[in-house]
């Protein structure tokens, strides 16, 4: 199957005979698309949100959909709190990589998602990563790699991830990969 996720939080999964039939996918007027990515219906699934809390399921508690709806709206299918968001999606497959956090303040914190893994079927994981500065980004590397980040001023920087010492505990609040001026923030 290929798994949509929507910037607005809203979620499809669409068969490969159903995509093959249309190709265009709808989405609220000011939404847009996000990630898409192809898995199995039996893939783990975790959505992270902008409250440092992150939500487990299977792309099997999802039905199947097409490219003509606008798909299941997360925090109500999986019971979010009021105002809370979706920042993301990743799927942890073997649980081996790493999480990489980006903060508005310009810090960076590396996560093995080994401790993202739980042994009992717990649907919702509090203290996903720190909350001491707004989430911006989230990424999933399987092996280190160069990443550019951008701040409001604007400047980039780009460095190398091994860099990045891995933490196992959730909530590090990263270091500063880049030093901002106090009226800037990390962008993306």
């Amino acid at each position: 199957v290929t798994l949509f996720l929507s910037q607005h939080g809203y979620f499809k999964k669409i068969t490969p005979q159903s995509l093959r039939m249309s190709g265009e996918q709808k989405f609220k007027e000011d939404d847009a698309l996000s990630m898409s990515v192809e898995s199995s219906n039996a893939a783990e699934l975790m959505f992270f949100t902008d409250k440092a809390q992150v939500y487990k399921t299977r792309a099997s508690d999802f039905a199947d959909g097409k490219a003509s709806q606008l798909g299941d709206y997360l925090p109500a299918k999986l019971g979010m709190d009021e105002g809370e968001s979706v920042m993301g999606m990743v799927l942890p497959g073997d649980y081996s990589g790493y999480m990489i956090f980006f903060f508005e303040n310009g810090k960076a914190a590396r996560v093995e998602i080994k401790s993202y893994q739980t042994s009992s079927n717990r649907r919702k994981l509090t203290s996903a990563y720190s909350d001491k500065s707004p989430l911006r980004c989230i990424r999933r590397i399987d092996a280190d790699c160069e990443l550019a980040v951008y701040s409001t001023e604007p400047r980039v920087l780009i460095f190398h991830t091994a860099l990045l010492a891995p933490k196992t505990t959730r909530t590090t609040q990263g270091v500063a990969v880049m030093t901002l001026k106090p009226k800037y923030r990390l962008d993306t």
